[in-house]
């Protein structure tokens, strides 16, 4: 009995799928789409401006540095960089609201090798920009 239900349905399953596969597909696509805009917006961080180094030359030396602030959003702190003409750099952390730093030095080195100063922008999402060195300095 099981036998004679299997073969009646397949029976009438065959010329369904066979006349099934013998008909076009019926589907419309259209060629129009609407416009899109994107927008890509990037930051850019912007370094200080109006770096000045000076040096101050005694038994014990005083350098220093200005600027004024980076108009970057964001700004977690500035990075002075003192480059000694021997290769040497001297990095100091300031805060983020800091627009002059200044140390002593002991005269030899800054008779010895000359100085530049450079302050680099640092944003809490970890992006940076260094302004360019100052001139040098030497007593």
């Amino acid at each position: 009995m099981i036998t004679v239900r299997r073969l009646l349905v397949l029976l009438a399953l065959v010329p369904a799928v066979i006349l099934g596969a013998s008909l076009p597909a019926m589907a419309s696509f259209s060629a129009r789409t609407a416009p899109v805009t994107t927008t890509i917006n990037t930051n850019v961080v912007a370094p200080p401006t109006n770096v000045v180094g000076k040096l101050a030359c005694a038994a014990t030396s005083t350098m220093s540095a200005t600027w004024t602030k980076s108009t970057s959003g964001r700004v977690s702190g500035y990075l002075v960089s003192v480059y000694f003409s021997d290769g040497f750099i001297q990095t100091v952390q300031l805060a983020a609201t800091a627009t002059s730093w200044s140390a002593t030095i002991d005269q030899y080195y800054v008779t010895a090798y000359s100085v530049q100063y450079t302050v680099t922008t640092q944003t809490d999402y970890g992006w940076t920009k260094e302004s360019p060195r100052t001139a040098a300095f030497k007593c």
